[in-house]
Order: C-alpha cells, then structure tokens, then sequence
C-alpha cells in the first residue's frame, strides 16, 4: 500500500517560527510526502515567507478564516495523500527520521487507521522533555497523545472534519473531541515505536485546569456538573501541592538523599530493593543492583529480570532508562538520559530516553549518551562511548563507538551476579 503523508501547517502572525517549522517538514526523509500550509492572513511578514518556498507546497493560501481548526478543514480538503499529520507553527519534528520512523515502525500499518507516537515537550524553565505515550486502555480517561504526533487515513479525516459548530464549547479541545469520537467509534489505533513532534509547552492549549475540564466536557458529552467542578479543583490543588517548596524537599530527600546516601550503605539487596521499588522504580525478578549505584529519577528506571548492575554506575533516568531482560553492566557504566542544548542562549536541558535491550553487554567505564537504543544481543566495549543507536548482535569499541564485529545469537542466559553483602 502506498504511504504518501500529507502535512498540514496553520498559521497567523507567526513570522518568529513559520520558518523553522517548515524547514522541519522539508528536512523529512520520507519522499512520498506533500505539504499544505494555511495562513490566515497574516499582516507580520508571515505570508511572505511561506510566499518564497510556494515551488515546494502542494498548496498554500493566505486568507482569514475561522480559526485554528477552520484553516485545518480547508487544508485537509486539499490533501491528496494516504494519511494526514497536523504540523502547527512553532512546532518540530523530533528528527529528520520522524515521519519515516513513524510509517516503518508500525506494528501492522495496513490495519492501522491513526498511528500515534511520542513526543517531546520544550519549555525554557524545563528544556525538552520526553513524553512517553501511554497504554492505550486509558483513553477512556483523556488523551494520551498529542495531536501532532499522530497519523490519520486521508479517508477517515476528510469524513471527520473538525466540528467548529462546536467551538464556543469545547475551545481548543475540538482535535481531543474528534480523536475521542474516532476511538468510541471503533477506528483502529495503533502505537508506532517513533517520537514524532517536538511541541511548544505555552501553545494554545496550554493551561491544567482548562484542559482537564474539556476533557471531562469531551468524555461525558454534557456540561461540567458541580462534582465535576470539584473533582477538577481537587486535582487543581494537588498538582500546586507538587510545586509547593515542602513537596519538592520531602521528594528529594527520598529520591535523592535516601536512595543514593543511605540505601548504598545497607548490605542486604532485599532492603535495598523494597526501598527502591517503594520509590516507584520497577526491577524484574532475579535482576541485581549492587552498592554505590548512582540513580537519578527513580521512577523513570525499569530494569527488566535477571539483570546486572555493578558497583559505580551512574543511571541518569531524567528522561528516562528501560534496561531489558538479561542485561549485564559493567562497573563505572554512566548511562545518561540528560543533557543540555549547548546552541540555547538559556542553556536548555534536554532530557531523552535510553532503551537497552535485552542480553546486552556493558564493558567498564562505558559511556551511554542520551536519545540511544542498543539493540538486543550487542556489546558496548570498556570504555567506548555510544552516540548512536547499536544494531543488533553487533560489537561496538572506540570513541565514539563504532561497530568491530558481530555476536553470536543463540544466546541462552540469566545474569546472576548476586554475592551477599554487596
């Protein structure tokens, strides 16, 4: 089946990021791909810069219109592609690979009818921060994605438009309500294994309590109720809680404190990992941390079964660390999922996720870098640093590492490195 991506950007006024933006459609690596860009008449210069890549648009306009998702609905009419994606002004895609990534890494794409992925959230109080999506059960509760990192069927979306009758109801929500009708209709989501969009975190939707009552509004279909009201100020409450000075030292002195001061010095691996696990890491059976590992962000470390962490590691899971089954990791491994933007005046943190697969080997002093995937079977040698993605089964040594050699693959073990007292 063909998979040619017909990409939609909206703008108005926007002559800061409608470049950038559009350079980011245009450094896409999947060929079989057109792009639409709808401006709303734009008096800042916006139009004339969109004006000067007019050769390479399937279509473009400037004319005022009636809104976000108006503009969205006329350049959905014009699409002639097999599947949609929505690319607003201001927004990224997360690498050149993005929409490639997005169509290979289906499961079943030729029985998907919205393909959705991960994305990355940028502010400059947080930097980029990687947003997992999450297990698709909870859409019955509120989106657990964001709308540009998704894929629609053409058909599908030329006979779903978005309803703009409803737009004095359910403000910038309708894309929520439109994805929310499609899944109480039975249509075919599938998860694709790519981060599709970087996204500005003070968009147009950009707000806690308004956006937890539109989902309310979207899943029920009538107006908030007075326990609605409440369960929302409730949520409200707690979430300031978290920003509170008290909330942030009490989480500290657990995660930090605790977890890297006073669990090292216990030598019992079952204290330790009650502790540990009580803290929200998630640690498979038979797996084995031992003394003097260096954990950041608990919560974001899962460490499959019968996995080996040694003395001296340091697990940087900022953004996120999944290590799988049978994995060994040798003693001084730093595994890091943080970092900065060193071309951000602000200096903007970056925090991206590291995925290990299983029976994968870690020599000494190794260096994981943020945004990796080994692959299943490989060896990272003493000392490399890996800065890209390891293939499968494949051999990795140097600075920055590169492939030497291959694996085995008939490989048949469980990492059992426990000794007691350590």
């Amino acid at each position: 089946m063909r998979n040619k991506i017909s990409v939609i950007t909206v703008v108005f006024n926007d002559v800061t990021h409608i470049r950038e933006t559009m350079e980011s459609f245009f450094s896409q690596t999947w060929e079989d791909k057109e792009y639409i860009v709808i401006d709303g008449g734009s008096t800042d210069g916006t139009a004339d810069i969109v004006r000067n890549y007019a050769n390479r648009l399937a279509y473009w306009c400037s004319e005022t219109d009636n809104g976000i998702y108006d503009a969205i609905n006329k350049g959905i009419g014009h699409a002639t592609g097999d599947w949609i994606n929505i690319l607003n002004c201001g927004d990224l895609y997360a690498s050149p690979q993005s929409l490639e990534q997005a169509i290979n890494r289906a499961p079943d794409i030729n029985h998907a009818d919205i393909l959705y992925g991960n994305s990355i959230e940028r502010s400059e109080e947080n930097g980029d921060v990687f947003k997992r999506t999450s297990d698709f059960s909870m859409m019955s509760y509120g989106p657990i994605y964001r709308h540009g990192s998704s894929l629609v069927r053409a058909e599908i979306q030329k006979s779903h438009l978005y309803d703009v009758s409803q737009q004095s109801t359910y403000g910038y929500a309708l894309d929520w309500l439109l994805i929310y009708e499609l899944y109480k209709s039975g249509f075919r989501f599938q998860k694709t294994e790519a981060t599709i969009e970087v996204y500005q975190l003070d968009g147009a939707s950009y707000g806690y309590e308004q956006n937890l009552k539109y989902n309310r509004m979207v899943i029920t279909g009538k107006p908030l109720t007075f326990a609605d009201k409440l369960s929302i100020k409730k949520t409200v409450w707690k979430e300031v809680f978290k920003q509170s000075a008290f909330y942030r030292w009490f989480i500290a002195f657990l995660t930090e404190y605790t977890l890297n001061d006073i669990l090292p010095h216990i030598p019992s691996w079952t204290l330790r990992r009650f502790w540990m696990r009580r803290l929200k890491m998630r640690i498979g059976k038979g797996t084995f941390v031992m003394k003097r590992v260096y954990i950041m962000t608990p919560q974001q470390l899962t460490i499959g079964d019968y996995s080996h962490i040694n003395r001296g590691c340091l697990l940087d899971a900022r953004g996120g660390i999944t290590i799988g089954n049978n994995v060994s990791v040798s003693h001084n491994v730093s595994i890091m999922s943080g970092s900065h933007d060193y071309n951000s005046k602000h200096f903007r943190g970056r925090f991206l996720p590291v995925k290990i697969n299983d029976y994968v080997w870690i020599g000494n002093n190794a260096v994981i870098q943020q945004n990796i995937t080994i692959g299943k079977g490989a060896v990272v040698c003493a000392g490399a640093v890996v800065t890209k993605d390891v293939e499968p089964y494949s051999v990795v040594a140097g600075v920055p590492a590169r492939k030497i050699k291959e694996r085995v693959k008939e490989l048949d073990y469980h990492c059992k490195g426990f000794t007691p007292f350590a």
